[in-house]
């Protein structure tokens, strides 16, 4: 029986995923410009009140400031990004988990991504390479959100705390990534710079992952 690769949606899967991930980091260049006017707002004013009081109060004054400066510029601005790493990044792995169960299906076979051992993208990986005969080897992209996985997991599991050794494989991949920052034992810090640059690479691995999936269709 031909497989209507429309009706299941796996020919336009990936672009789909790119859209939803556009659309995320859209929302992300509009939180952070939220913080940035309310810091402007609240900075404006400070400087009104500053006027109005001699220089001698001038301390105090930004003193009484200094919590609402704090949410604004750092407090804020972290949630919002440690949140969003983490709400991205389950994101792809529900849509690589979705795109194996469409593949499945596809085929027709009783084999589901449940049955094999492991979890997350690595087993999404595997289901692909071994039951659908993806070619991940030219999916430069999929390095990347395996490391993005570690960094995942230290967050959930350890509050971003790195890990002590130096030489550490998610402390390298932290000085040497855009928008990270961190010494080993310290918290890792993201900088918004670091969503743009996430998403970016994410398009070019949903890229990278669609011309497998066009080779899979090819094959019916």
């Amino acid at each position: 029986m031909k497989v209507d690769f429309f009706e299941n949606g796996l020919c336009f899967y990936c672009d789909l995923a790119r859209r939803e991930l556009q659309e995320l980091a859209d929302f992300h260049f509009l939180t952070e410009k939220l913080w940035r006017r309310e810091d402007e707002i609240l900075q404006e004013e400070i400087e009104g009140i500053l006027k109005k009081y001699p220089k001698s109060s001038e301390e105090d004054i930004v003193d009484s400031y200094a919590w609402d400066l704090h949410l604004n510029q750092f407090k804020y601005p972290d949630i919002h990004r440690s949140t969003l790493v983490i709400s991205i990044y389950v994101f792809v792995e529900d849509q690589l988990n979705g795109l194996c169960d469409t593949l499945a299906t596809s085929m027709g076979t009783p084999l589901k991504l449940t049955d094999l051992s492991g979890q997350g993208i690595e087993r999404a990986c595997l289901f692909l390479t071994k039951v659908a005969g993806f070619d991940l080897s030219g999916v430069s992209g999929l390095s990347f959100v395996k490391e993005v996985s570690r960094l995942r997991n230290k967050m959930v599991h350890a509050g971003g705390v790195l890990s002590a050794d130096s030489n550490d494989r998610l402390n390298r991949f932290v000085q040497t990534t855009e928008g990270l920052r961190g010494d080993p034992g310290d918290r890792v810090h993201i900088n918004q710079d670091f969503i743009t640059h996430f998403t970016a690479e994410l398009g070019k691995f949903f890229d990278e992952l669609d011309i497998e999936v066009q080779k899979f269709m090819a094959r019916f």
